[in-house]
């Protein structure tokens, strides 16, 4: 069962899902790991995190949640978004 955040503390007021067809969900920070991924074509590790045995990368920080919907809602694939203290991160699906 996928843990969704509400809150409010936030900039914006995120719904608890995103769009119809999108997967994209607001994950609580103790739902998660950070951990670092080597990637096919990167020669450093980039930043990442498990969920549920499945691993995604940083995508993109930003400030607003209005941002975060409108980017998330363009990938077209399944994505999660984390809150942090200024804003929200947008971590892509890797495997």
């Amino acid at each position: 069962m996928q843990t969704l955040m509400q809150t409010k503390s936030m900039t914006g007021n995120p719904p608890a899902k995103i769009g119809k067809p999108m997967e994209a969900f607001v994950l609580e920070k103790a739902t998660l790991r950070h951990c670092q991924l080597q990637l096919e074509g990167f020669d450093k590790p980039v930043a990442g995190i498990e969920y549920k045995g499945e691993y995604y990368s940083f995508f993109r920080f930003l400030t607003t949640w209005d941002e975060a919907e409108k980017i998330a809602n363009r990938l077209k694939g399944t994505c999660v978004i984390t809150p942090v203290k200024k804003g929200w991160v947008i971590w892509a699906y890797e495997y």
